[in-house]
């Protein structure tokens, strides 16, 4: 609502204007964007002040980080010229905030040359007052090293960020599901390969979408020894309930395989950080489907042994 009461001589009320709303697809920061009328009824209107206030309950959450945030303004005015103004928002009391998410994977046991290896990964939040997660640091185990002949299919830079959906299919290499309890529907979407550059290696990005969002959640690659390691180093600071990702096999998966991957404990470093700067690491165990089942032998017992010799002389 636009006051405009007091224009001269004549008393126009309260000017309705509507506003779109978007969301930044990789910060999740929301866009509002108005154009603000100039001349009502033939008379102009000039503005000499501009003042935002939500009143919604529920429409706005907490951060659950507490560095400082930054709101931000913009105003072009009716002759072009533009003006900006920033203010500071800094939460508190997030380290009382708990952060225990479960992370897991797994994979098959059944393996080839021709179609690689499949990976699914899964992290899993607790109901209740939790910090939302900041970053996901995972290394593979070099039993399941990244294809090459599948990371020089990735997308180009240019064509990612021109529209994320016009990249070759050779770049899609998995899918990509997260519920939210923010909106009603779940946000689906694809992981893709995306070369960047200078960047020694391609991204695995994640392209989410639902409920008219798309979010992409960026994961740095590197591959150090044949290992490869992937680091989303800075999510957005919105509640999740749950993220699946799934890397499947075939002739242009993007893991390959090497040995028997029954044969050891497939252990993969994770790092997790929340929003309030609390960190959980572990070595998570990724569990093989598909693999034989080991059959405990029996072991007599000396005495019992000595006793069936003594029988058997009888």
């Amino acid at each position: 609502l636009v006051p405009a009461e007091k224009v001269g001589p004549y008393n126009y009320g309260k000017i309705v204007t509507r506003a779109s709303i978007g969301v930044d697809p990789y910060s999740a920061d929301v866009v509002i964007s108005s154009q603000l009328p100039t001349v009502v009824g033939g008379a102009p209107v000039r503005l000499r002040s501009l003042s935002v206030d939500v009143t919604r309950p529920g429409f706005m959450l907490n951060p659950t980080g507490c560095d400082p945030l930054t709101v931000q303004s913009a105003l072009i005015s009716t002759f072009g010229t533009a003006g900006s103004a920033a203010s500071t928002v800094q939460a508190s009391g997030c380290s009382a905030l708990g952060f225990a998410p479960k992370f897991t994977a797994s994979t098959k046991a059944k393996i080839s040359r021709a179609i690689g290896a499949a990976l699914k990964t899964k992290i899993v939040f607790p109901k209740g007052m939790q910090a939302n997660v900041k970053s996901v640091f995972v290394q593979l185990p070099k039993q399941l090293p990244a294809r090459i002949s599948t990371l020089n299919l990735a997308c180009r830079e240019a064509t990612f960020d021109a529209n994320p959906f016009s990249c070759p299919p050779g770049a899609y290499v998995g899918t990509v599901s997260v519920f939210t309890p923010i909106l009603p529907e779940k946000l689906t979407g694809s992981a893709i390969l995306v070369s960047h550059g200078g960047a020694a290696f391609p991204d695995l990005d994640l392209l989410l979408t639902g409920d008219g969002l798309t979010m992409i959640l960026v994961g740095h690659t590197n591959i150090v020894k044949n290992i490869t390691s992937s680091n989303f180093a800075s999510l957005p600071d919105v509640p999740v309930s749950s993220v699946e990702v799934k890397l499947p096999q075939g002739k242009k998966s993007a893991l390959g395989a090497v040995g028997n991957l029954c044969k050891r404990p497939l252990l993969m470093p994770t790092t997790i950080t929340g929003q309030n700067g609390k960190v959980i690491r572990q070595k998570t165990r990724i569990a093989v489907a598909g693999c034989p089942h080991k059959h405990k032998r029996h072991h007599r017992s000396r005495r019992s042994r000595h006793r069936r010799a003594v029988h058997k002389r009888s």
